[in-house]
C-alpha cells in the first residue's frame, strides 16, 4: 500500500538534506539530488518500489560521498579506494559502480596515481626504486605499470644522487663504529631504503667512511 508524503523538512545539521514524513512519522532522510530526481513533494504517493529505489539511490550517494572524502585527502589507487570502501560495510556492487564512475570521469586513475607517488617518494623522501615499487604493489597497482613508470621517471643518475644523500646523512650517526661495521650498517640502511646492492656498493665505495 503506497504512503503519501505529508511534509518535507530541511535537516538542521546537514545542508542539502531533507526529511520526509507521513503524517507525523519519519519516512526517510534524503539528499537534494534524490529530492529532484524523484520529484518529491508533499502530497505525492510513494509505492514500496519507489521507496526502495530512493533507498538504493541514497546508499549510492553515501558511498560516493565517502569516496570523495578519501580522494579529497590524497590520490588513491583503484584497489586502495575499493578496499577502504569495503571496510565501511558498503555493498560490493555499489562500490564497483562508484569506482567505474570515478574512473570514467578520470578522478581515479592508476597511471596518474603511480606517477604522483613515484615523484613524491623520489623527490621528497629520497626513497629507492625497490621500496617505491613495493609500496605501489601493496596498493594494488599492476606490476607492469609500476615497473614502467619507475623506469621512465627514476633514472640511475637520480638514484645515485638520492642514495648518496641518504648515505651522507646517515654516516654521521655511525662515527663510533669500526670501518667494516660502518660499511655493513650503511649498506643495510640503504637497502632498506629501496636501493639495489650494486647502487649501495657504488655509493659507499666513494664515501669517506673512516
Amino acid at each position: 500500500m503506497p504512503i503519501t508524503i505529508t511534509k518535507i523538512e530541511s535537516q538542521k545539521k546537514k545542508k542539502h538534506r531533507y526529511s520526509l514524513f507521513y503524517e507525523d512519522k519519519f519516512i526517510i532522510g534524503i539528499s537534494e539530488e534524490s529530492l529532484l530526481e524523484f520529484d518529491l513533494y508533499p502530497g505525492k504517493e510513494l509505492s514500496k518500489d519507489v521507496l526502495s529505489q530512493i533507498e538504493q539511490k541514497e546508499n549510492y550517494i553515501a558511498i560516493r560521498e565517502q569516496a570523495w572524502r578519501f580522494l579529497s585527502r590524497r590520490m588513491h589507487s583503484i584497489k586502495e579506494l575499493s578496499d577502504k570502501l569495503k571496510t565501511k560495510g558498503y555493498k560490493k556492487a555499489l562500490i564497483n559502480k562508484i569506482i567505474l564512475e570515478l574512473q570514467d570521469k578520470n578522478y581515479l586513475n592508476d597511471d596518474a596515481f603511480t606517477r604522483q607517488m613515484v615523484t613524491d617518494e623520489m623527490n621528497l623522501k629520497k626513497s629507492g626504486p625497490l621500496l617505491i615499487k613495493n609500496k605501489l604493489l601493496k596498493k594494488g597497482v599492476e606490476h607492469a605499470l609500476v615497473s614502467s613508470v619507475i623506469e621512465e621517471l627514476y633514472d640511475e643518475n637520480i638514484q645515485y644522487q638520492n642514495c648518496y644523500y641518504l648515505a651522507n646523512k646517515k654516516i654521521s650517526s655511525l662515527k663510533d663504529y669500526k670501518e667494516r661495521s660502518k660499511w655493513a650498517k650503511l649498506g643495510n640502511y640503504l637497502i632498506q631504503k629501496g636501493f639495489s646492492w650494486d647502487m649501495c656498493n657504488q655509493v659507499i665505495s666513494e664515501m669517506e667512511i673512516l
